[in-house]
């Protein structure tokens, strides 16, 4: 006799999940597969900070490289790939697109002509204001799911990233 149908799965905050993030739907092989877990965590986690962030079409990843620029003031493209932890092949299209909204500005290295640096704009400085506002509301609520365990999923995703 074929199951009956059940009725879609609640996150914390007692809102519908979205299909893509309901365990039901992924195949029986990914059930404890800890990089397909990985992913869609992250994906979860980006889409509920997107959906903070509203339509301003601001992605979650660009967070990051904001706040590396706000603190350091510039930096090259491959000094900013090692702080942030991506591939700098990845991030040149980033920058792309953080330079077209107006974000950042690229200006030649003075000491070498062949190199640039990156630095945030005005509009970059008060963008990078607005997610962190986000990005801190958007930790309370990882905290609230997380609780107790929170230290220890951060050592095991160090652990992930120092050993793999």
């Amino acid at each position: 006799m074929p199951e009956a149908p059940r009725p879609p799965a609640a996150n914390v905050h007692g809102t519908k999940m979205s299909e893509e993030h309901d365990e039901r739907f992924f195949p029986a092989v990914f059930k404890e597969v800890v990089g397909f877990h990985l992913r869609i965590a992250q994906e979860a986690s980006f889409e509920a900070f997107g959906v903070m962030a509203g339509k301003a079409n601001l992605k979650p990843g660009w967070y990051a490289l904001l706040t590396i620029l706000n603190e350091a003031g510039s930096m090259t493209p491959s000094e900013l790939s090692k702080h942030c932890g991506r591939d700098r092949s990845t991030l040149t299209s980033t920058l792309k697109a953080l330079s077209a909204r107006g974000l950042i500005q690229r200006e030649r290295k003075s000491d070498d002509q062949r190199s640039y640096e990156v630095r945030l704009t005005a509009v970059g400085f008060d963008i990078q204001r607005r997610l962190h506002a986000i990005a801190i509301e958007h930790e309370r609520r990882l905290d609230e799911i997380l609780g107790q365990d929170k230290d220890m999923l951060l050592t095991m995703l160090r652990r992930i990233a120092s050993r793999i």
